[in-house]
């Protein structure tokens, strides 16, 4: 996952200068590669370092297909198609438990490496039929300097920066949540593996469908009114999880759905915002704010291993880390005036705007 948010980092900067279509057919390639050497390796250490390469593509295309969207689309329509981006992503976790204990009872753990193979080769052959959406014209002159330019002007804009990591702070208790859910459902709970698998499916599902019903009824809404809604859903789901979350399954299931319809609605809303306010450069805007999703979601997913007293009490603590972290970061925001340009309309008004 490090070596992912790493690769998001850098990759994105590289596509400015050199356009989009040829570094995402490349990472394809290597991620093709890379899956399938994982599926025949027998030594662990290999294994490892393969995963860790493999991380480099995956963090690729992930990185690129923000940087699609950004120069294709505009406002309100950047945002529905940011939504959608969000959903397809949703789907990995949502599908991969289910599809990944079918092909280990059928053909064993090497299948899990085989089958996003053949499923990446699709995508390289779809890569290739795309157009380039960066002209010659409007790539970045020079050399590395120049390509890391962008993402330092970036990382010198206090306001981008600040709300860079609001939104993606409540991905913390998310990907401490996929690292230890299987401990808190069957070890904790007593669930069995395949429930399990589709209750982690099923929270996925109510979180997306939240997504669509706060997109709806928020829509004509400023958004900067919205900020307060996600702290009020976010401190809920901390302090529910806290003071019920370990008396059953179903209970806990409830109360940490609400965080994960947070974290899956506020990152495309966050990165319309963050695009719609910075013209230019969009493989670094998009580097930035992959990158710092990742990032955070790493420090997840090490926190939720500590020594809690139990895996429910530890995410609870990280629900409610993340939401006073961004209560105190929109405080920074107002107290030092800090703007953002897509910040003060509804979506309507500021596909107008541009």
């Amino acid at each position: 996952m490090l070596s992912m948010a790493v690769s998001i980092l850098l990759l994105g900067p590289v596509t400015d200068k050199y356009g989009r279509k040829a570094p995402l057919v490349i990472c394809l390639a290597e991620y093709v590669v890379t899956t399938l050497l994982c599926a025949f390796v027998h030594d662990v250490g290999i294994l490892i370092v393969l995963r860790v390469l493999q991380a480099i593509g995956a963090g690729a295309a992930m990185t690129l297909s923000t940087a699609f969207v950004k120069d294709c689309y505009s406002g309100a329509i950047r945002l529905k198609i940011l939504n959608i981006v969000a959903i397809v992503g949703v789907l990995g976790p949502l599908l991969a438990p289910i599809a990944g204990a079918a092909l280990i009872s059928l053909w064993g753990w090497r299948a899990t490496f085989i089958a996003p193979a053949v499923i990446a080769f699709v995508c390289l052959v779809l890569a290739l039929m795309l157009d380039e959406t960066l002209p010659d014209g409007e790539r970045v002159d020079g050399g590395l300097s120049d390509m890391l330019q962008g993402m330092k002007q970036l990382c010198c804009t206090p306001s981008f920066l600040v709300f860079t990591v609001m939104i993606c702070l409540f991905n913390l208790p998310f990907m401490a949540y996929l690292s230890v859910s299987s401990y808190i459902y069957e070890g904790m709970f007593g669930v069995e593996p395949v429930a399990y698998s589709l209750i982690l499916a099923t929270t996925l599902m109510v979180g997306t469908v939240v997504m669509m019903l706060i997109n709806r009824l928020t829509g004509n809404i400023v958004k900067r009114r919205i900020i307060g809604l996600y702290l009020v859903l976010g401190g809920f789901s901390g302090i529910a999880t806290l003071l019920v979350g370990d008396t059953a399954w179903y209970v806990f299931f409830v109360c940490f759905s609400v965080c994960v319809a947070v974290n899956i609605t506020i990152r495309p809303w966050g990165m319309g915002i963050l695009m719609a306010s910075h013209d230019g450069d969009s493989g670094a805007v998009s580097s930035l704010i992959n990158f710092m999703f990742f990032l955070i979601g790493c420090i997840g997913m090490v926190l939720s291993t500590l020594p809690w007293k139990d895996y429910v009490f530890g995410l609870a603590v990280l629900i409610c880390i993340s939401s006073a972290l961004y209560a105190l970061l929109w405080t920074v925001f107002k107290t030092g005036r800090m703007e953002l340009k897509g910040l003060d309309g509804t979506s309507s008004e500021v596909s107008e705007r541009r």
